[in-house]
Order: structure tokens, then sequence, then C-alpha cells
């Protein structure tokens, strides 16, 4: 079995790491803590031992990304990746899960191990079971479903590397889970600045004819759009103009952000 197929049968992911640190839109605040990881990436791993930390808490970082879908966390996981160098995993936690916790904990094990040996970030995406407060325990399904969780936790606890979980969700963090966390990351829906910003740095990558009344102050305004909502608008228009052979223009970039609000609604 080659490497990508054990990764994939895993339920791991290689992600391209095409994204540079200044195409992210992001708070101050949220940029800042990127840097914190960035600047924890670039230590090299004995550093902590020479510190006397090791002594208290083990070499890895763990961060909780946190926002809703659309709003880059994926996206500053790979700018992460690209500006260390280093190989960015995403592992899919429904494909790992099995009615056996036996199957379920050997699944991890060759996770951390594979992200061990290709010094990878690993990335356990839109994890919101993780991240609910777990309540009683009133079957087995329920007992089960625990000690995943508790064996996912003691499992990134040791992982030398970076661990990312992200999550869509607002609501209380469960405090076992916040106590393995180092940095917590807010991904919030960009506003008007941040989606006129967004909407220039994508029209900008668009190597194709542009009609110079393109407007990102109107299209920022009148369209409350995630970064992933403004990317889809960009490509959806582009693909549009490039087929009908005519300039990237308002009415195509108006008519795709007017189509994104509609598909909200359906």
């Amino acid at each position: 079995m080659s490497e990508e197929q054990l990764l994939a049968a895993l339920g791991a992911r290689r992600i391209a790491t095409d994204t540079d640190p200044e195409d992210l839109v992001l708070p101050e605040e949220s940029g800042r803590k990127l840097g914190w990881i960035a600047n924890w990436l670039a230590q090299p791993p004995f550093i902590f031992r020479e510190w006397g930390l090791s002594r208290h808490v083990d070499g890895g970082l763990r961060a909780l990304f946190r926002g809703a879908s659309g709003t880059g966390k994926t996206m500053a996981a790979v700018a992460l990746a690209k500006s260390t160098g280093l190989s960015l995993l995403s592992i899919d936690l429904s494909a790992i899960h099995s009615e056996y916790i036996a199957e379920t904990e050997k699944k991890l094990r060759q996770i951390f191990d594979e992200a061990r040996k290709l010094g990878a970030i690993l990335v356990f995406d839109e994890a919101d079971g993780l991240l609910g407060k777990r309540g009683d325990v009133r079957d087995s399904n329920d007992r089960h479903a625990n000690a995943q969780v508790a064996y996912l936790l003691r499992r990134i606890e040791p992982f030398e590397g970076l661990a990312i979980v992200t999550s869509n969700s607002t609501a209380a963090i469960d405090e076992e889970l916040l106590g393995r966390i180092d940095v917590l990351v807010e991904f919030p829906r960009p506003d008007e600045a941040a989606r006129q910003a967004l909407w220039s740095k994508l029209l900008a990558t668009v190597k194709l004819p542009q009609a110079s009344d393109l407007d990102f102050r109107t299209l920022a305004n009148d369209y409350e759009l995630t970064g992933a909502e403004i990317l889809r608008c960009v490509r959806l228009a582009s693909s549009i103009a490039a087929t009908e052979e005519r300039p990237l223009d308002m009415e195509l970039l108006l008519a795709a952000a007017k189509e994104r609000l509609a598909m909200r609604a359906a």
C-alpha cells in the first residue's frame, strides 16, 4: 500500500499549501495569534528541553480555530504550512469512527505516527463533536462516543507537532478539551472593510480582462458574504466571462453575489 493509499484509508488527506500568509484577511487579534503559532513552528524541538518546560508539558502545540464555515480556518492552516514548508494533513473524524473502540484507537495511533514521520501539521476539520460539552452518559452509545473523544484528546496531547482542531460552533467548549488547547483563534464573519479587501485580493489574482468599473465597496456593502462565498462568486463570474469571451465586469459579479444569497435562502 502506498503512502497516499494509507492516508486515505485512515481518513487523512494532504492539502495543497498554495496560500500565502499575506493572502489572509483577518482581524488583528487573530493574525497576531497565528503569528504566535508560526513562531512556535520555527523553534527547533530541542529548545523546549533547554528551557526546562519539557518536565511539565510536551513539545507539541494544540490550536483551536473557531468560526462560521467559510471564514478562513482551513486557509489559515494552509498559510501556516506554506510559511514553514511543512506538509498539511486534514483528518476526517467520521472516517476513523468505528463501532469498535479498539479499531478507532488503532487508526488514531496510525494517523499520529504518519504525521510524525512526515513532519506534518494535523487539522481535525469541523470537529464539532469534540467541542460541545458532553452530557450525562445515558446509554452505550454515549459511553462509546465519550470514550473515543477522551482517547483523541489524550492522543493529541503527546503529539510533538502542531495539531489544529476547527469548529463552526460558538457553543461552550468542553473543559477537558480547553485544558489541552494552547491557542484559541477566532475567525469572525468579515466586516465590510474585510469584505472589500477580499474582493480586491481575489480579483487581483484573476488573469482575465476586467472592466474598469469594478466597485469593491459596493460589492462589500451590499452583500454580507464570507470569504469562501466571495471566492465562489469570483470563480463563477470569471467562468462566465471566459465562456462568453467578455471582460469580467460588475454585471457578472453582482449576478454571482445575488446567486450566493439566493442559495442561502433555498
